[in-house]
Protein backbone atom coordinates (compact mmCIF):
# COMPACT_ATOMS: atom_id res chain seq x y z
CA UNK A 1 0.00 0.00 0.00
CA UNK A 2 1.44 3.18 -1.00
CA UNK A 3 0.51 6.48 0.19
CA UNK A 4 -0.43 9.49 -1.31
CA UNK A 5 3.02 10.96 0.46
CA UNK A 6 5.11 8.52 -1.55
CA UNK A 7 3.31 8.59 -4.93
CA UNK A 8 4.50 11.99 -4.55
CA UNK A 9 8.58 11.17 -3.80
CA UNK A 10 8.09 8.40 -6.53
CA UNK A 11 5.98 10.45 -9.95
CA UNK A 12 8.72 12.11 -11.08
CA UNK A 13 11.45 8.78 -10.90
CA UNK A 14 8.87 5.88 -12.41
CA UNK A 15 5.03 5.73 -13.69
CA UNK A 16 3.43 3.08 -12.27
CA UNK A 17 1.05 0.87 -14.66
CA UNK A 18 -2.24 2.00 -14.17
CA UNK A 19 -4.08 -1.46 -14.68
CA UNK A 20 -1.32 -2.35 -12.00
CA UNK A 21 -2.95 -0.05 -9.45
CA UNK A 22 -6.22 0.03 -7.63
CA UNK A 23 -6.73 3.26 -5.72
CA UNK A 24 -7.93 3.52 -2.00
CA UNK A 25 -10.42 6.42 -1.81
CA UNK A 26 -11.25 5.99 2.02
CA UNK A 27 -10.14 4.01 5.11
CA UNK A 28 -12.63 2.86 7.48
CA UNK A 29 -11.71 2.41 10.97
CA UNK A 30 -13.33 0.36 13.86
CA UNK A 31 -12.97 -2.14 16.66
CA UNK A 32 -15.08 -5.22 16.77
CA UNK A 33 -17.82 -5.32 19.50
CA UNK A 34 -17.33 -1.83 19.92
CA UNK A 35 -18.93 1.60 19.44
CA UNK A 36 -17.00 4.18 17.51
CA UNK A 37 -15.99 4.45 13.28
CA UNK A 38 -13.82 6.55 11.80
CA UNK A 39 -13.63 7.18 7.78
CA UNK A 40 -10.72 8.84 6.30
CA UNK A 41 -11.44 10.09 3.12
CA UNK A 42 -9.85 12.05 0.20
CA UNK A 43 -11.27 15.59 1.41
CA UNK A 44 -9.00 15.00 4.97
CA UNK A 45 -6.04 14.38 3.42
CA UNK A 46 -6.52 16.76 0.58
CA UNK A 47 -5.37 14.54 -1.63
CA UNK A 48 -7.25 12.02 -4.21
CA UNK A 49 -7.06 9.40 -3.94
CA UNK A 50 -5.31 8.68 -0.49
CA UNK A 51 -3.24 6.24 -1.80
CA UNK A 52 -3.29 2.26 -3.83
CA UNK A 53 -2.33 -0.78 -3.85
CA UNK A 54 0.06 -2.47 -6.17
CA UNK A 55 1.33 -5.73 -6.17
CA UNK A 56 5.09 -5.97 -5.27
CA UNK A 57 6.41 -7.27 -8.78
CA UNK A 58 4.20 -4.31 -10.61
CA UNK A 59 6.41 -2.11 -8.05
CA UNK A 60 9.75 -3.55 -8.48
CA UNK A 61 9.73 -3.51 -12.30
CA UNK A 62 9.21 0.41 -13.04
CA UNK A 63 11.77 0.93 -10.52
CA UNK A 64 14.63 -1.54 -12.24
CA UNK A 65 13.62 -0.11 -15.63
CA UNK A 66 14.44 3.53 -14.39
CA UNK A 67 17.29 2.41 -13.04
CA UNK A 68 18.67 0.57 -16.15
CA UNK A 69 17.98 4.24 -18.08
CA UNK A 70 20.07 6.13 -15.42
CA UNK A 71 23.58 7.15 -16.50
CA UNK A 72 23.84 7.65 -12.17
CA UNK A 73 22.84 3.66 -11.37
CA UNK A 74 24.98 0.87 -11.63
CA UNK A 75 23.01 -2.54 -10.90
CA UNK A 76 24.67 -5.55 -10.27
CA UNK A 77 22.70 -8.82 -9.87
CA UNK A 78 23.96 -11.48 -7.94
CA UNK A 79 26.17 -9.60 -5.97
CA UNK A 80 26.93 -10.69 -2.39
CA UNK A 81 28.65 -8.63 0.38
CA UNK A 82 30.39 -10.74 2.65
CA UNK A 83 32.68 -7.77 4.89
CA UNK A 84 32.06 -4.24 5.48
CA UNK A 85 35.29 -2.62 6.74
CA UNK A 86 35.01 0.97 7.58
CA UNK A 87 37.93 3.73 7.07
CA UNK A 88 38.84 7.12 8.45
CA UNK A 89 38.07 8.13 4.73
CA UNK A 90 36.56 5.52 2.63
CA UNK A 91 34.04 2.23 3.00
CA UNK A 92 35.97 -1.04 1.76
CA UNK A 93 33.45 -3.50 0.84
CA UNK A 94 33.81 -7.26 0.22
CA UNK A 95 32.25 -8.37 -2.69
CA UNK A 96 32.15 -12.14 -4.19
CA UNK A 97 34.18 -10.75 -7.43
CA UNK A 98 36.32 -8.58 -4.96
CA UNK A 99 36.86 -5.61 -3.00
CA UNK A 100 35.05 -2.01 -4.09
CA UNK A 101 35.67 1.53 -1.96
CA UNK A 102 33.17 4.17 -1.07
CA UNK A 103 32.47 7.03 0.22
CA UNK A 104 29.40 5.52 2.03
CA UNK A 105 27.08 2.78 1.81
CA UNK A 106 23.11 2.21 2.45
CA UNK A 107 22.38 -0.67 4.24
CA UNK A 108 18.63 -1.36 3.11
CA UNK A 109 18.63 -5.43 2.89
CA UNK A 110 16.80 -5.89 6.25
CA UNK A 111 17.42 -7.48 9.76
CA UNK A 112 17.11 -10.96 10.34
CA UNK A 113 15.51 -11.70 13.55
CA UNK A 114 17.73 -13.39 16.42
CA UNK A 115 17.34 -17.26 15.76
CA UNK A 116 15.64 -17.89 19.40
CA UNK A 117 13.15 -14.57 18.73
CA UNK A 118 9.94 -16.10 19.09
CA UNK A 119 7.08 -13.46 17.04
CA UNK A 120 3.83 -12.83 19.41
CA UNK A 121 2.27 -11.92 16.25
CA UNK A 122 1.84 -14.08 12.85
CA UNK A 123 -0.24 -12.41 9.70
CA UNK A 124 -2.28 -14.32 7.58
CA UNK A 125 -2.29 -13.11 4.02
CA UNK A 126 -5.22 -14.22 1.29
CA UNK A 127 -6.76 -12.42 -1.55
CA UNK A 128 -10.62 -12.31 -1.18
CA UNK A 129 -13.56 -11.46 -3.39
CA UNK A 130 -15.58 -9.43 -1.28
CA UNK A 131 -19.75 -8.25 -2.32
CA UNK A 132 -21.24 -4.83 -1.06
CA UNK A 133 -18.13 -2.66 -0.22
CA UNK A 134 -17.66 0.47 -2.50
CA UNK A 135 -14.88 0.73 -5.23
CA UNK A 136 -11.64 2.08 -3.71
CA UNK A 137 -12.47 1.63 0.49
CA UNK A 138 -10.18 0.30 2.56
CA UNK A 139 -11.01 -1.65 5.87
CA UNK A 140 -8.49 -1.11 9.59
CA UNK A 141 -10.46 -3.61 11.86
CA UNK A 142 -9.04 -3.89 15.09
CA UNK A 143 -10.12 -7.50 16.58
CA UNK A 144 -9.07 -8.97 20.26
CA UNK A 145 -6.24 -10.76 18.53
CA UNK A 146 -5.20 -7.91 16.64
CA UNK A 147 -5.84 -5.22 13.28
CA UNK A 148 -7.56 -7.46 10.55
CA UNK A 149 -7.27 -5.07 7.17
CA UNK A 150 -8.76 -5.27 3.94
CA UNK A 151 -7.50 -3.24 1.00
CA UNK A 152 -8.46 -3.09 -2.31
CA UNK A 153 -6.50 -4.97 -5.46
CA UNK A 154 -6.59 -4.20 -8.91
CA UNK A 155 -8.41 -6.04 -11.34
CA UNK A 156 -11.92 -7.56 -10.97
CA UNK A 157 -13.37 -10.50 -9.99
CA UNK A 158 -16.72 -12.18 -10.09
CA UNK A 159 -19.61 -11.55 -7.64
CA UNK A 160 -17.22 -9.09 -5.76
CA UNK A 161 -14.63 -6.68 -6.00
CA UNK A 162 -11.12 -8.07 -5.40
CA UNK A 163 -9.74 -7.18 -2.06
CA UNK A 164 -6.10 -8.09 -0.26
CA UNK A 165 -6.38 -9.57 3.46
CA UNK A 166 -3.92 -8.97 6.17
CA UNK A 167 -5.07 -10.64 9.49
CA UNK A 168 -2.53 -10.68 12.11
CA UNK A 169 -2.56 -12.58 15.53
CA UNK A 170 -1.43 -15.00 17.59
CA UNK A 171 0.61 -18.00 16.66
CA UNK A 172 -1.71 -20.37 17.50
CA UNK A 173 -4.50 -18.59 16.31
CA UNK A 174 -2.86 -18.39 12.79
CA UNK A 175 -1.86 -21.82 13.12
CA UNK A 176 -5.85 -23.17 13.65
CA UNK A 177 -7.01 -20.50 10.89
CA UNK A 178 -4.44 -21.26 8.47
CA UNK A 179 -5.35 -25.39 9.01
CA UNK A 180 -9.12 -24.37 8.42
CA UNK A 181 -11.35 -25.44 4.88
CA UNK A 182 -11.89 -22.23 2.98
CA UNK A 183 -15.29 -22.25 3.96
CA UNK A 184 -14.72 -22.27 7.43
CA UNK A 185 -12.08 -19.81 7.09
CA UNK A 186 -14.65 -17.44 5.42
CA UNK A 187 -17.33 -17.82 7.76
CA UNK A 188 -14.90 -16.90 10.80
CA UNK A 189 -13.36 -14.34 9.00
CA UNK A 190 -17.22 -12.69 8.15
CA UNK A 191 -17.59 -12.97 11.91
CA UNK A 192 -14.51 -10.81 12.77
CA UNK A 193 -14.33 -8.51 10.29
CA UNK A 194 -18.93 -7.76 10.48
CA UNK A 195 -21.28 -7.36 8.00
CA UNK A 196 -21.72 -4.11 7.79
CA UNK A 197 -19.25 -3.20 5.45
CA UNK A 198 -19.18 -6.17 2.74
CA UNK A 199 -20.23 -10.20 2.61
CA UNK A 200 -16.70 -12.22 2.29
CA UNK A 201 -17.38 -14.48 -1.03
CA UNK A 202 -14.31 -16.57 -1.31
CA UNK A 203 -10.78 -16.60 0.19
CA UNK A 204 -7.96 -17.91 -1.93
CA UNK A 205 -4.56 -19.55 -0.51
CA UNK A 206 -3.65 -18.40 2.89
CA UNK A 207 0.42 -17.32 3.62
CA UNK A 208 0.82 -17.06 7.20
CA UNK A 209 4.13 -14.96 7.74
CA UNK A 210 5.70 -13.99 11.43
CA UNK A 211 5.89 -10.70 12.34
CA UNK A 212 9.05 -9.27 13.83
CA UNK A 213 9.38 -6.02 15.10
CA UNK A 214 12.49 -4.31 15.99
CA UNK A 215 14.69 -1.38 15.49
CA UNK A 216 18.13 0.81 15.52
CA UNK A 217 18.42 2.96 17.95
CA UNK A 218 21.03 5.04 15.50
CA UNK A 219 20.85 4.70 11.72
CA UNK A 220 24.06 5.36 11.22
CA UNK A 221 27.47 4.09 11.93
CA UNK A 222 30.20 6.33 10.52
CA UNK A 223 30.12 5.97 7.40
CA UNK A 224 27.06 3.43 6.91
CA UNK A 225 23.24 4.29 7.08
CA UNK A 226 20.91 1.80 7.54
CA UNK A 227 17.26 2.85 5.18
CA UNK A 228 14.05 0.52 5.27
CA UNK A 229 13.84 -3.00 6.99
CA UNK A 230 17.70 -2.26 7.98
CA UNK A 231 16.60 0.43 9.95
CA UNK A 232 13.29 -0.63 11.39
CA UNK A 233 10.74 -3.90 10.71
CA UNK A 234 7.56 -2.23 11.75
CA UNK A 235 3.97 -4.02 12.24
CA UNK A 236 2.29 -4.16 8.92
CA UNK A 237 -0.50 -1.60 11.46
CA UNK A 238 -1.81 0.98 8.88
CA UNK A 239 0.58 -0.28 6.32
CA UNK A 240 3.61 2.51 7.12
CA UNK A 241 6.87 0.21 6.69
CA UNK A 242 7.14 0.95 3.09
CA UNK A 243 6.19 3.94 2.95
CA UNK A 244 8.68 5.26 6.07
CA UNK A 245 11.11 3.32 4.31
CA UNK A 246 10.50 6.17 0.59
CA UNK A 247 10.27 9.25 3.00
CA UNK A 248 13.96 7.93 4.42
CA UNK A 249 15.28 7.14 1.08
CA UNK A 250 14.14 10.81 -0.13
CA UNK A 251 15.46 12.73 2.55
CA UNK A 252 18.60 10.75 2.57
CA UNK A 253 18.88 11.80 -1.66
CA UNK A 254 18.35 15.19 -0.73
CA UNK A 255 20.98 15.72 2.08
CA UNK A 256 23.73 13.97 -0.40
CA UNK A 257 22.39 16.10 -3.27
CA UNK A 258 23.33 18.84 -1.08
CA UNK A 259 26.59 17.59 0.14
CA UNK A 260 27.91 17.63 -3.03
CA UNK A 261 26.64 20.68 -4.53
CA UNK A 262 27.99 22.27 -1.81
CA UNK A 263 31.77 20.32 -2.46
CA UNK A 264 31.36 18.24 0.88
CA UNK A 265 32.29 14.98 1.35
CA UNK A 266 28.97 12.54 1.89
CA UNK A 267 29.76 11.07 4.82
CA UNK A 268 28.93 15.14 6.25
CA UNK A 269 25.23 14.69 5.32
CA UNK A 270 24.22 11.36 7.53
CA UNK A 271 24.76 12.95 10.68
CA UNK A 272 22.02 15.60 9.61
CA UNK A 273 20.08 13.05 7.69
CA UNK A 274 19.35 11.13 10.94
CA UNK A 275 18.47 14.60 13.16
CA UNK A 276 16.19 15.35 9.94
CA UNK A 277 14.31 11.30 9.93
CA UNK A 278 14.07 11.25 14.22
CA UNK A 279 10.44 13.05 14.86
CA UNK A 280 8.81 11.02 11.91
CA UNK A 281 10.38 7.75 12.71
CA UNK A 282 9.53 8.12 16.45
CA UNK A 283 5.85 8.93 15.92
CA UNK A 284 5.48 5.72 13.03
CA UNK A 285 7.52 3.42 15.37
CA UNK A 286 4.86 4.73 18.33
CA UNK A 287 2.21 4.13 16.41
CA UNK A 288 3.27 0.67 14.92
CA UNK A 289 3.89 -0.83 18.05
CA UNK A 290 1.08 0.55 20.16
CA UNK A 291 -2.06 0.61 18.62
CA UNK A 292 -2.76 -3.13 17.95
CA UNK A 293 -1.59 -3.97 21.85
CA UNK A 294 -4.37 -0.73 23.14
CA UNK A 295 -7.23 -2.16 20.75
CA UNK A 296 -6.24 -6.27 21.79
CA UNK A 297 -6.73 -4.70 25.61
CA UNK A 298 -10.48 -6.24 26.81
CA UNK A 299 -10.57 -3.84 30.30
CA UNK A 300 -13.54 -1.49 30.16
CA UNK A 301 -12.39 1.84 30.87
CA UNK A 302 -9.57 1.26 27.48
CA UNK A 303 -12.63 -0.37 25.73
CA UNK A 304 -14.45 2.76 26.38
CA UNK A 305 -11.54 5.45 26.06
CA UNK A 306 -11.07 3.44 22.17
CA UNK A 307 -14.18 4.18 21.35
CA UNK A 308 -14.76 7.72 22.46
CA UNK A 309 -11.10 8.45 20.28
CA UNK A 310 -12.95 6.97 17.19
CA UNK A 311 -16.09 8.87 17.99
CA UNK A 312 -13.91 12.19 18.01
CA UNK A 313 -12.33 11.36 15.08
CA UNK A 314 -15.69 10.67 12.88
CA UNK A 315 -16.95 14.06 14.53
CA UNK A 316 -14.18 16.54 14.53
CA UNK A 317 -12.48 17.43 11.01
CA UNK A 318 -9.50 19.30 13.08
CA UNK A 319 -9.02 16.18 14.99
CA UNK A 320 -9.51 13.64 11.54
CA UNK A 321 -7.48 15.13 9.10
CA UNK A 322 -4.08 15.96 11.42
CA UNK A 323 -4.07 12.25 11.55
CA UNK A 324 -4.77 11.44 8.08
CA UNK A 325 -1.66 13.44 7.11
CA UNK A 326 0.18 11.62 9.70
CA UNK A 327 -0.63 8.20 7.99
CA UNK A 328 -0.34 9.63 4.43
CA UNK A 329 2.86 11.73 4.52
CA UNK A 330 4.68 10.71 8.07
CA UNK A 331 5.84 14.04 10.13
CA UNK A 332 7.30 16.70 8.01
CA UNK A 333 9.99 19.03 8.99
Amino acid sequence: ALSHGTLQLLRPLVALPPAACAPIRSVHVSSAGEFGRVVLGEEDAGAAPLGLTIRYGDLLAPLSEACARSDLVTVRRPCRVTDIRQKPRCVVVQLDDGEREADIVVNAEGLAPPKSAVPAQFALLADLVVAGSAEGSAFERFTRDGPLALLPLPGSAEGGRPMGLVWCMPPEAAARREALTDAEFVEELQRAFGVRDGRIVRAGPRLRVPLHQQARDGLREHRVVYLGNAAQTLHPVAGQGLNLGVRDCATLADRLGRAHAAGHGLESALGDDERERRVDRSAILALTRNAPALFRTAAAPISLGRSAALTALAMAPNLRRPFARLLMFGVRS
